[in-house]
Order: C-alpha cells, then sequence, then structure tokens
C-alpha cells in the first residue's frame, strides 16, 4: 500500500520554483540536467520575475570569462526561452527585508522572498540561498531528492 502511495505522490505535479543556478544547469546541459527535467516534468515550473535578466548576466559574465562563445551564449538562451516557465512577481520590498536580515544579494531574495509567500519548493544549487531557505522553512530540494 505504501508503495502505491509513493508513486501516486510521485506523479501528482506540484509548483516548483527554479533559480538561476537551476536554470543554468538546464540550459548549459551541466550534469544534473536530466535530474532537473525528470523532477519537475510534471510539475509546474515559476521562477520570478527577474529571471530573464540574471540568465542573461550570468551568460554574459561566462562569455566575458571566456568559458562560452558567443554562439554557444545565445543558443543558450534560446534554450532559457523554450522552458515553460511561469513568471511570478516579487514583493521587492519583503525581499530587500531578508536580503538585509541575512546579508546576501537582493536577486537571492527575490527568488526566496516569493519561495516562502507562495509556500514553494526551491531548487538551487547556490549553497547561501539554502541556507537562508532553511531558515525561512522553505523546502529546497536537493540532488539526492531530484
Amino acid at each position: 500500500m505504501l508503495d502505491k502511495l509513493k508513486k501516486i505522490a510521485y506523479i501528482v505535479p506540484m509548483d516548483i520554483l527554479l533559480d538561476a543556478s537551476a536554470i543554468m544547469a538546464i540550459i548549459l546541459n551541466e550534469p544534473n540536467k536530466e535530474k532537473i527535467i525528470k523532477f519537475t516534468k510534471n510539475s509546474i515550473i515559476l521562477s520570478p520575475e527577474v529571471i530573464s535578466f540574471e540568465i542573461g548576466n550570468a551568460l554574459i559574465n561566462l562569455f566575458r570569462r571566456g568559458k562560452i562563445t558567443e554562439e554557444e551564449l545565445l543558443a543558450a538562451y534560446r534554450n532559457f526561452s523554450l522552458i515553460p516557465l511561469r513568471i511570478i512577481k516579487v514583493d521587492i520590498e519583503k525581499a530587500l527585508k531578508i536580503a538585509c536580515k541575512y546579508k546576501i544579494y537582493a536577486y537571492d531574495a527575490y527568488y526566496l522572498e516569493t519561495a516562502c509567500r507562495l509556500k514553494l519548493s526551491l531548487i538551487t544549487f547556490d549553497e547561501s540561498m539554502k541556507r537562508v531557505g532553511a531558515s525561512l522553512k522553505i523546502n529546497i530540494l536537493e540532488k539526492d531528492q531530484i
């Protein structure tokens, strides 16, 4: 009976918030890509409204450091635009309070504020966000869970 419940729970769609580190793993074909895709297959994938700016900035940083070519950058951004993301408005004031309290970047606080307010699970590979997320009682999905 428990095995049946586990299978049912696994296929029930849930809302999952992805941060830029998780999305970058997908669009740059990093080792965790397939796990993230498989885990989120039956889910509604959400991200804060700043995600396209953050992805663009992260890709430019890789380009400037010589890690990717311009063609790879553009291909990765095209891949990003194919991800069926539901974009969520951020409560900036609450996010800034989180950023001040935990002394983190505002961009990180945008994800945390969204996950906290909407009671969403979060996929991130950012250790600082994991620590703060745990303090905020956010369900952080770890590599071994996805």
